[in-house]
């Protein structure tokens, strides 16, 4: 009886070494980590300066103060860049360039793209086709100074043949400027538009699968495809950032042209976590009403926890 009262205080003193070793959580604890395992990271909204193309034109907003201008009336840092907007003389002046990236380091934001034009794979040689590319590597020296990973390009693919020689020209085409990007730490990415071929997602997915460069790969637009729902399902595996367009919308917020349930939804499918731009190109609202209503639209669809 002795040996058993005596043990208690020593059975009490183990269990209190023990308790100190491997603290007890609380329920509070266990549904806040239970909380941040089960949370469902999602894509990051962007803004592409397009959408405000007519705040440029009529001067109301230039172009050094865009990134401070998406940040105060968005509340977005990931911003992407189009030379429409700049004044015509500035558009390869280099210190521009630079004043413009200590602009956007000031407001927190990131240029993550850059837009340039349309890489021609038309031309009738192997070395005609490659200048096609070579026209759009000033694009890429840009982004090295605004430290943005991406330039955007469309693609002027060969219609009117076979899809082998579509697929073999734009390679052609595309290579030289993507080593050319890969050499100063920046991707292409090909976003439909500029050629049929071009706005066959599963065209541009074939494409990027056979090029298979580390510094060239797809943006899909849900605007640009001809198909925009099973080309978007294509492209979303090569796909390195995606352009929200939109034009207007109904009365409960969705876009009248496209269906976001069914876009957004095979983009969520495949867990992207990267950057989904805002691209308004309506004219019934005005383009901070338009950026505002497709970014509503956005979130309404973001992975819910």
């Amino acid at each position: 009886m002795k040996t058993m009262i005596c043990s208690i205080p020593v059975l009490f003193a183990i269990c209190l070494f023990f308790t100190g070793m491997f603290p007890v959580k609380s329920l509070a604890d266990e549904a806040k980590h239970a909380d941040e395992a089960n949370k469902v990271e999602s894509y990051a909204i962007g803004l592409s300066m397009y959408s405000l193309r007519n705040l440029f034109k009529d001067g109301s907003l230039k172009a050094l103060d865009y990134p401070a201008f998406a940040k105060k009336t968005f509340g977005i840092t990931e911003i992407d860049i189009w030379d429409g907007g700049f004044p015509e003389d500035k558009r390869n002046n280099l210190e521009f360039y630079r004043e413009l990236k200590k602009r956007s380091d000031a407001a927190n934001t990131n240029i993550f793209l850059v837009m340039a034009g349309a890489v021609d794979a038309t031309g009738k040689t192997v070395e005609e086709r490659k200048k096609g590319g070579d026209a759009h590597k000033k694009y890429v020296d840009h982004a090295e100074i605004l430290g943005s990973k991406f330039v955007r390009v469309f693609l002027k693919a060969p219609d009117g043949g076979k899809r082998k020689v579509a697929l073999t020209n734009s390679i052609e085409a595309l290579t030289p400027l993507a080593d050319y990007a890969k050499s100063k730490g920046v991707m292409v990415v090909i976003e439909p538009g500029a050629s049929t071929w071009a706005r066959n997602g599963h065209f541009l997915a074939a494409l990027a699968r056979i090029m298979n460069h580390p510094a060239c790969k797809l943006m899909p637009d849900f605007g640009k495809l001809s198909d925009p729902y099973c080309g978007t399902v294509a492209m979303m595996p090569y796909s390195e950032s995606v352009s929200a367009k939109s034009w207007s919308f109904d009365e409960k917020g969705d876009e009248k042209s496209l269906s976001y349930f069914r876009l957004i939804r095979s983009i969520n499918d495949v867990e992207y976590k990267k950057i989904i731009s805002i691209e308004y190109e309506g004219e019934k609202l005005g383009p901070i009403e338009g950026v505002k209503a497709t970014q509503k639209l956005l979130e309404k669809h973001r992975p819910q926890n």
